[in-house]
């Protein structure tokens, strides 16, 4: 039998199709939108707590103080003069190096040859880590093995060509607020052997760790003072401890001992057990058999 559809009920039924596809699209949208908030959420969070860009540009900062290894001050007006000076100049050519790549668009000494770095890129450089209130007075100075010379004319630096300096390169590991100020957990890693004739750039282990301090002055941090850090590097007599094998204990020394001396008397009875044996195997063949004394005296009269 037949049912037919009246035009009300047909057109009620598509009208309901179409609510039905209307709501299972809004539902599917509301799940992807679920979706995307939860994780543009998981990911803000993780923004939120992941410190690696900062560590990166305090390292770029620090790169040029961290060579030298300065003392520890307290106030940036209180620091070395050589070691600002050193620090200012070659962080500033590391830090070129880093962004530019090269030197390519600095010029260089005609007879020497030297780099001729200006001195506003080294004021700006400066202006990065202590602030730009801080001015330096420029001229040359005598570092252990060269000669910084400042040409007052053209108002450079010549920088001899030179594979690298420094003692040390940065390592930034931690960075924490305390009494108002940021401290910066830097970890200094060696670029030379103990006795400085090879280059060491394997090892990324720190030998020591400072903290630098940072104040707030007009909505930025600057450089303020350098003390000795919570931090302190794994002990190399520890770590060599660790991989050495822990010492037996006392019982466990006699019972090692007592086991060996039980094997040794399993061995002695075993060798005593098996030498009768050996002996009577070893008499065997020089004693004569019935057959042939037999054969012997049956021999005699023929002859």
């Amino acid at each position: 039998m037949k049912t037919y559809m009246t035009p009300e009920e047909h057109a009620r039924l598509h009208r309901r199709r179409a609510r039905q596809a209307l709501g299972l699209l809004i539902a599917v949208l509301a799940l992807v939108g679920i979706v995307t908030v939860v994780r543009a959420g998981v990911k803000g969070v993780a923004t939120l707590f992941d410190d690696t860009q900062q560590k990166a540009e305090y390292e770029d900062r620090l790169e040029g103080l961290v060579l030298f290894d300065p003392l520890p001050f307290n106030g940036i007006e209180n620091i070395d003069d050589l070691t600002l000076r050193e620090a200012a100049v070659w962080g500033c050519v590391y830090s070129i190096q880093e962004t530019q790549g090269g030197f390519d668009n600095y010029n260089t000494d005609p007879d020497t040859e030297q780099l001729l770095l200006p001195s506003v890129d080294v004021d700006a450089y400066l202006a990065k880590l202590v602030g730009p209130s801080f001015k330096l007075t420029h001229k040359s100075f005598e570092m252990d093995d060269m000669t910084i010379e400042f040409d007052e004319t053209t108002q450079c630096y010549k920088i001899p060509v030179t594979g690298s300096v420094g003692i040390f390169r940065a390592t930034v590991t931690r960075l924490f607020k305390k009494d108002g100020l940021l401290h910066v957990t830097v970890g200094y890693i060696p670029t030379q052997s103990s006795d400085d004739s090879i280059l060491n750039n394997l090892s990324d282990t720190p030998t020591k760790y400072m903290d630098y301090l940072f104040s707030r002055q007009s909505g930025s941090w600057y450089l303020t003072g350098l003390t000795d850090s919570e931090t302190k590097p794994e002990s190399a007599d520890s770590a060599a401890s660790a991989a050495e094998p822990a010492p037996l204990a006392e019982s466990e020394v006699n019972d090692a001992i007592l086991a060996t001396a039980g094997d040794s008397a399993a061995a002695s009875a075993v060798a005593d057990e098996a030498a009768p044996a050996d002996e009577a195997a070893e008499s065997t063949p020089a004693e004569s058999t019935p057959a042939e004394s037999t054969e012997a005296s049956s021999e005699s009269p023929a002859a």
